[in-house]
Formats: C-alpha cells, structure tokens, sequence
C-alpha cells in the first residue's frame, strides 16, 4: 500500500492522510448542500444537480429515526464546521509555537529561528476551500475548484514554477506575504 505524501514529499500520518481525503472528498461532491425530504416511499435526501434539477441521494427505511435521517443529512455541512474548527486551531498552534520555542530554558538562551517556511505555509492554503473561493472571486480562478487548479492559479499569481522558490526569499515570499494578508482581509468581509 503506498503512502500518501505531502505536497513537500514528506509522507503524511495516517491521520493526516485521513484529512486529507476527507477535505477532497468534500471537495468532490461541493457545494454538497443536501435537504431532508419524504415522500411516499418516505425519508430521504436531496440535492439540487448542475442545472437545478432535484436529485434523490438516500432514502432510508421507515424503521430510521428522524435523528438517524437528520445526521446523514447534515454531513456535509458537519463536516465544514469541523474542518473550519480545525482550521481555526491548526492556525492558533502556528502562532503559539513560536512564542514556546522563544526561549529554550534549558540552555538558558534563546532558541535558533528556523526560516519560514512559505512553501508548506501555501500548499495548506491550498487546500482550504475559503481560499478557493477567494481565489475564484478575486483572481478569476475557474470551476471546478480543484487542488490542481488552484496551485495552478497561485503559482502563475506568485510568478513562480514551484513553491519551493517562497522560501529563497526575495520578491516570490513578498507576493506570497501579500497574497496571504489580502485574503486574510477578504476573510473578514466574507465570513
């Protein structure tokens, strides 16, 4: 069985492997917004298709209760909360480490800075379907919104080959820096 791999080559975790497939398979079936329904076969899930038309995804038994129903029906947007909530504390822990890797107490004088390291820091953001839509709105990024697509997109904004080229420094970790900060501002307007 092969291992999945990280955009920088590293292999992942097996949990964060598991992420990983969960973000794309959210991504595949997006903007995944399901409805509860019945009818007279009774419970079931809906969504609309491409062109507005009501599609049956589910139908359930008459022995689902309506919390069974209304669980399945709710995934998709469950599964937003909890990636967002994973988002939001993946992001707090990288402002953190920071200040706890400051001083290193046990040689009594301050720790070495590693670079930043603008390359992982960009393929995460990637990955973040708020960026994607950030990307869509402000910098014409076309449909579907595919992880290709999007570090497609990025590099061509960032005038780059590789994102590896972020951490030599220079202009390419500035367009990065200024990249990041504008859609950290579109964030704001557009949570």
């Amino acid at each position: 069985m092969n291992a999945a791999v990280s955009s920088h080559g590293a292999a992942l975790s097996p949990d964060a492997a598991r992420l990983k497939a969960v973000r794309a398979s959210l991504e595949a079936i997006s903007p995944a917004v399901w409805l509860r329904a019945q009818d007279e076969s009774g419970p079931l899930i809906e969504a609309r298709a491409d062109y507005g038309e009501i599609v049956v995804l589910a139908r359930f038994s008459e022995h689902a209760s309506p919390d069974e129903v209304a669980f399945a029906a709710d995934a998709p947007d469950t599964v937003r909360f909890l990636l967002r909530l994973l988002d939001q504390a993946f992001a707090k822990i990288r402002t953190l480490r920071p200040e706890a890797q400051r001083d290193n107490p046990a040689i009594g004088e301050p720790a070495a800075r590693s670079p930043k390291n603008f390359a992982a820091e960009c393929a995460l953001k990637c990955q973040d379907a708020r960026f994607k839509v950030y990307l869509e709105e402000k910098h014409g990024l076309e449909r579907p919104l595919t992880n290709e697509r999007v570090e497609q997109r990025v590099r061509s904004i960032l005038g780059v080959q590789s994102r590896k080229e972020l951490n030599d420094g220079g202009q390419a970790a500035e367009r990065w820096k200024a990249l990041r900060a504008d859609f950290a501002a579109w964030l704001k307007v557009n949570r």
